[in-house]
């Protein structure tokens, strides 16, 4: 039939090692060939809506979201700019934990109750 390798541990270790650097070395290569060339340097814009938002002349989804925003839920994105959009990760985890919290509560809560009313 066919021939088996038979290789003691550190055979195999260095076997499969070796296999890996060649196998990601010829991934990287692959990167480097497919990957653009042309590198768009741009200055610094801050906004609510990225870049593809701001530069089209038609609203898209996102602009029309923060606008709706903006016009009649005023309260939420006051909340959302002080609050949230401080630039801080720390804010950002505590604000993200919070909402996780608060679903993870509401899920054991409703699967409570779930279990409750089929008992």
């Amino acid at each position: 039939m066919g021939r088996v390798l038979e290789l003691d541990v550190y055979q195999a270790v260095v076997l499969t090692t070796g296999l890996m650097v060649l196998v990601f070395a010829t991934l990287y290569v692959l990167y480097l060939l497919v990957r653009n060339k042309n590198v768009r340097y741009t200055e610094v814009y801050l906004s609510a809506e990225g870049e593809d938002v701001v530069s089209n002349p038609t609203p898209g989804v996102g602009g029309l979201y923060w606008a709706f925003i903006r016009q009649y839920a005023r309260r939420v994105y006051r909340l959302l700019l002080d609050r949230v959009q401080t630039g801080s990760l720390a804010d950002w985890f505590y604000f993200i934990s919070s909402w996780l919290g608060v679903l993870v509560l509401l899920s054991i809560i409703l699967s409570l109750l779930y279990l409750a009313a089929r008992w």
